[in-house]
């Protein structure tokens, strides 16, 4: 299905798995306008349901997305915010929310702005769309994070690199390393993609956080230990000039071999977040234990961490039967008097509920506060 599910659900149901189906959604209400959400597992921040998003991303018309994951998002200097997009959706979906049992493209890009901008960036037509960031068969991409150059004319879409096998239904596929999309701004040209990585060790795709000179770009590296199923590898590169040189952390110091890579914070989730607020930096994940539907933030004094003070957030309400969340973020820019946006994904382990119900495969938002 989508790709942290197809990722989560790999190693979920050959290890555990990964998607999603709503239970309370909220009437539509008013821009800006949230509902308390009473949730008894909620320890450390209080939140409220995002409306404005939750219903920004209940799409009905055909040749614009209808549904996806990963739903990261970049602000653009010219205000607009970039959503990056797994498998997507850009079909039509009826009142009733299901859809026809059409197939997804492998990833897609969405523009907003505050004025109601909604663009859907794909390649093909409205009746045959393929993916923005296409490659040759067997493989396909899906870009989870991305950053702007110092000069703020390009944006490097960090992308897993993925081969379809053709074998095992749903599970058909196998990740093969990292690649590096460059588009240009402000049209969103599309200049190149690189390969970047051909191990599937770490994933080099998890986060990406701009400091002064440099990007730190965050890893998850999976291994069969339980409940740390994910460790965090971060890597830096000059943003003025990107992937020019690149160093690895680690665990004291910085090197130019990526074997010298250290394993950071446990029990990370694929995609997660690293952000800075009034002079500390935070990380924002769901729990490294596979179908969990707790959302954890940490604190650290660098972006490298150490990452301390856990404390659990949120727990998602979605998850329950058939239905998963996964891969939880921040959204950062749309941050207002201290309220955090987070947003994460859901997806459903039986395979029509998708099609059935459009509101299976779709991000969901929530205002945090107090979660300093």
């Amino acid at each position: 299905m989508s790709k942290f599910l197809k990722l989560f659900s790999i190693a979920a149901i050959l290890l555990t798995a990964c998607n999603k189906q709503i239970t309370d959604k909220p009437a539509l209400q008013t821009a800006g306008e949230t509902t308390s959400l009473q949730n008894a597992n909620t320890l450390a921040a209080t939140a409220t349901r995002a409306t404005y998003f939750n219903d920004l991303f209940t799409r009905y018309k055909a040749g614009e997305w209808t549904g996806g994951d990963v739903a990261f998002s970049l602000l653009l200097p010219d205000g607009r915010s970039m959503w990056l997009w797994g498998d997507s959706f850009v079909d039509t979906v009826y009142a009733d929310r299901h859809r026809p049992f059409d197939p997804f493209i492998h990833n897609s890009i969405v523009l907003t702005d505050p004025q109601g901008l909604f663009t859907t960036l794909y390649k093909g037509t409205a009746n045959k769309p393929k993916p923005f960031f296409n490659a040759k068969d067997p493989y396909f991409y899906w870009p989870n994070c991305a950053f702007i150059n110092k000069q703020k004319t390009k944006v490097y879409v960090m992308m897993v690199r993925v081969k379809a096998t053709g074998e095992g239904g749903i599970f058909g596929f196998e990740t093969t390393g990292n690649a590096v999309a460059v588009l240009s701004l402000p049209d969103m040209t599309l200049q190149r993609i690189t390969v970047m990585t051909t191990s599937n060790k770490i994933n080099w795709s998890s986060a990406a956080f701009t400091e002064g000179n440099y990007v730190y770009i965050y890893g998850a590296e999976g291994t069969s230990t339980f409940p740390n199923t994910k460790y965090m590898h971060v890597m830096r590169t000059a943003v003025g000039n990107p992937f020019k040189k690149v160093e690895f952390y680690t665990g004291s110091g910085w090197s130019t071999d990526i074997t010298a890579s250290a394993r950071l914070q446990g029990g990370v989730s694929e995609q997660y977040s690293v952000f800075k607020y009034s002079n500390k930096y935070y990380l924002l994940s769901q729990e490294g234990i596979l179908l969990s539907s707790n959302i954890y933030i940490w604190d650290a004094a660098s972006p490298v961490g150490p990452f301390t003070r856990k404390r659990k957030v949120y727990t998602t309400p979605e998850t329950q039967g058939n239905i998963i969340t996964y891969n939880a973020t921040a959204h950062t820019q749309f941050t207002q008097n201290g309220e955090l946006l987070v947003g994460y994904c859901t997806n459903s382990l039986s395979g029509t509920d998708i099609w059935t119900n459009a509101d299976n495969y779709r991000p969901y938002f929530v205002w945090l506060s107090g979660w300093q």
